[in-house]
């Protein structure tokens, strides 16, 4: 199972400002471009001041990938600007500790550099940016890479990712330095030896790949029924990609993410789910599959008794102990398209883990932590993320070094090798607006993952199914507007 389970990967926020500093205490890190002499005007070519110190206090939510990655990021941050130290506290439940000190209401107890997990989930992350807690960036997204000069932050990460940030009231106060990808995946030593396709282009292709791995008497395709929302890695976005195909793509993905009606009957997200119970129909899915946990899917895959797992890239990492020697990781999304041109959309989680900065924080402070933040989008630091916690590069230019490549997780590497030989879009599943908790919208949840199993495998009407979610739905929205 994911690292993040609520996730959605890591989004982090970056630097702004060139030019002079004001005047303040030297340890503080107020304002000033002065030395603890007062005499020197010297300046990184950032613009910020070579000889004042600062200390940025920094809250870490310790999670599944570690600490390693961010202290090597540090490590490297502090080499290159020595006047800046971090006390960091890290703790698996810093959103505890993130609560208690807002509570306090004491900014300058208050951690300059947060990670973004809340008691409240995101109504609280919302709560606090509507009330100016956070610093926004969307500056940031002009600033040159430290280590790419002369091409800005916005253009060098990959497709959709500046766009489709999410934001609020127009602002954007995450900024996603790395993530996870979710779709299908392979043995491609087994697809080798089978000779079948690894990168089927239209729906159609997919179908006949299907039948090809069926015929040979593997099962194409399997998921952990207990955990059945896995299959969303691999159909949630399909709505999405039919409406593209159809023209409608901005009303789809508006009404989605303003949480408007038509929601699950929306038209594009019928037709996905009526798809989704004629794979079960034919019968690529194993007997059993309600019961299986994500890791005896996964253990399918690995012995080879299914061809395909709904997964994401962390399963490399997940797996690592049974992975059979000879074992090659390949990726591919299922293809609703009629022609190969057209996109093929990847679902992809770039929000948890990241950072937020404190807004009533000295502005120094500031600048030097959106300066570190700019700098965890660095290629090195990038490479190291992946190799040490798995977490997927978000730079554009990642795949261009081989080197690169050849260190990064082969599960994640696969991911990247597909959108450089397809036409792809990652989207993530963030609403903009957050609805408040209804027992409907709680009844609709219960639903969903207790009957999408029987949907999948064609015995429960995927049209009934969406009804009645479309129901509890619109019962739980009317009692919002009241």
């Amino acid at each position: 199972m994911k690292r993040f389970k609520s996730f959605t990967v890591l989004a982090l926020s970056m630097m702004l400002a060139v030019g002079a500093i004001g005047c303040s205490k030297n340890e503080s890190g107020n304002n000033s471009g002065e030395s603890p002499g007062g005499t020197s005007t010297d300046v990184y070519d950032n613009g910020l001041p070579k000889n004042q110190k600062v200390t940025l206090k920094f809250g870490f939510w310790e999670n599944g990938y570690g600490r390693e990655w961010i202290d090597k990021a540090i490590e490297s941050f502090t080499k290159k600007y020595p006047n800046v130290k971090f006390d960091v506290t890290y703790s698996p439940k810093i959103n505890t500790v993130i609560s208690t000190k807002i509570a306090a209401g004491n900014d300058d107890d208050m951690f300059d550099i947060i990670s973004p997990y809340f008691n409240g989930g995101d109504n609280e992350k919302v709560t606090l940016i509507q009330a100016g807690k956070f610093e926004p960036l969307d500056d940031l997204w002009e600033r040159d890479l430290p280590d790419a000069p002369g091409k800005k932050l916005k253009d060098m990460l990959i497709d959709g990712a500046y766009k489709n940030q999410r934001r609020y009231d127009g602002k954007t106060y995450e900024l996603p330095m790395g993530g996870y990808a979710t779709g299908l995946f392979f043995d491609r030593a087994f697809f080798e030896k089978n000779g079948w396709n690894q990168n089927p282009q239209t729906w159609d292709e997919f179908i006949r790949l299907m039948e090809s791995i069926k015929a040979k008497g593997v099962v194409p395709l399997t998921f952990p029924g207990i955990y059945a929302t896995y299959l969303d890695y691999g159909f949630a976005l399909k709505r999405f990609e039919l409406a593209e195909i159809n023209g409608t793509l901005d009303k789809a993905l508006s009404d989605f993410k303003n949480q408007r009606l038509p929601n699950y009957m929306a038209p594009e997200n019928v037709e996905a789910f009526k798809r989704l119970s004629e794979l079960g129909k034919k019968g690529y899915f194993p007997q059993g599959v309600s019961a299986l946990t994500h890791t005896q899917s996964q253990m399918q895959l690995l012995q080879h008794k299914a061809a395909l797992v709904f997964t994401g890239d962390w399963v490399q990492n997940e797996m690592k102990d049974s992975v059979p020697e000879g074992f090659k990781w390949g990726f591919m999304v299922i293809p609703f398209g009629t022609k190969p041109e057209q996109t093929k959309w990847i679902q992809n989680g770039t929000g948890s883990g990241g950072m937020m900065i404190w807004k009533n924080k000295p502005d120094l402070n500031k600048k030097w932590a959106k300066e570190f933040n700019l700098w965890l989008f660095t290629n090195d630091v990038q490479a190291f993320n992946n190799k040490n916690a798995g977490i997927l590069p978000i730079r554009k230019d990642f795949a261009d070094d081989p080197k690169r490549l050849e260190q990064m997780q082969d599960a994640p590497r696969s991911v990247l090798e597909y959108t450089k030989k397809n036409k792809t879009r990652f989207e993530t599943l963030q609403r903009d607006v957050v609805l408040d908790p209804h027992p409907a919208h709680a009844q609709a949840s219960k639903i969903y993952k207790e009957q999408l199993p029987d949907v999948a495998l064609g015995n429960k009407d995927p049209v009934a199914f969406l009804e009645e979610l479309e129901k509890l739905f619109k019962e739980g929205l009317d009692a919002q507007k009241k």
